[in-house]
């Protein structure tokens, strides 16, 4: 019989989720810590996977760029869902993140339909983070 401390599957990093939804063919970059998935013409929807260090202090960007703005058709993605270790933080975690755009709409949203990036920085370890801003005060290891 194994123990904890046998056991060599053990893995201590975070599962990243996050599904994205287009409207019409947006150009979209996702990026975790700088890992950058470029998607030119995204067309249908997607889900992406990233693993992060337990106490990694790190970065979900998603950018929209190169929208030519029109009354004919909209050009948008849609932040679907955001998880880590199961954890939703879409949409209850939305006024977290900074939305910087060409329009100076800095609203919390999911919902990205100009030129900008969209960040959600996590300056402590996620579970600190959690803690904190779930309203448990502070986490103490």
């Amino acid at each position: 019989m194994n123990t904890y401390s046998n056991l060599q599957d053990i893995d201590s990093r975070l599962q990243l989720h996050i599904e994205l939804e287009p409207v019409g063919t947006p150009d979209v970059t996702v990026s975790v810590n700088g890992f950058a998935n470029h998607y030119p013409k995204l067309a249908n929807n997607i889900a992406l996977d990233y693993r992060v260090g337990l106490l990694d202090l790190f970065s979900i960007d998603i950018e929209l760029r190169n929208k030519h703005y029109t009354t004919e058709y909209e050009t948008a993605v849609v932040i679907c869902k955001l998880s880590i270790d199961n954890i939703e933080l879409v949409p209850k975690y939305d006024c977290l993140a900074e939305y910087h755009n060409d329009h100076n709409n800095n609203n919390p949203t999911n919902y990205l339909g100009f030129n900008g990036r969209w960040t959600l920085t996590f300056d402590r370890p996620f579970y600190h983070w959690l803690h904190q801003h779930s309203g448990h005060g502070w986490l103490i290891i």
